[in-house]
């Protein structure tokens, strides 16, 4: 039997990293009294094979039918999101925020924020004037 402490050692990780381990089911252990013993059979197996270090890929859910989306889905939904994002951007700071607007942000990054997005439009109309030879 080795303790928290010993396995991390013998695999090349934290403390930390075991007791997660062990919370998430993939390395069985034993809780004896505060401490956690692991077999040193199962830390042998572990070793042997040798699972892929860093953090596991983020599994996106699709947000229809609730299943798992592959990588290049995720993308795609994420891309999805940013035009959608965008149209409602674009559709909300038609108008340009006035001081009461500035004034009811929650914070200044979110004023920042509300002046920051209001300029990005204005310039896109501004563009839009000067290449029409009007401003």
């Amino acid at each position: 039997m080795l303790s928290v402490e010993e396995s991390a050692r013998m695999l090349g990780i934290s403390g930390a990293r075991v007791r997660k381990l062990i919370a998430d089911g993939l390395l069985p252990a034993t809780k004896v009294g505060r401490s956690w013993t692991i077999e040193e059979a199962a830390v042998m197996d572990r070793l042997a094979t040798k699972p892929k270090g860093g953090r596991p890929p983020i599994q996106a859910v699709s947000a229809k039918d609730g299943s798992p989306v592959t990588d290049s889905t995720a993308e795609q939904l994420q891309i999805e999101k940013l035009k959608q994002l965008y149209a409602e951007c674009k559709d909300t700071f038609k108008f340009r925020p006035g001081a009461t607007c500035v004034e009811a942000a929650e914070s200044a990054e979110e004023a920042a924020f509300y002046m920051a997005v209001a300029d990005f439009f204005l310039k896109q109309e501004q563009a839009k004037l000067v290449k029409a030879g009007t401003y």
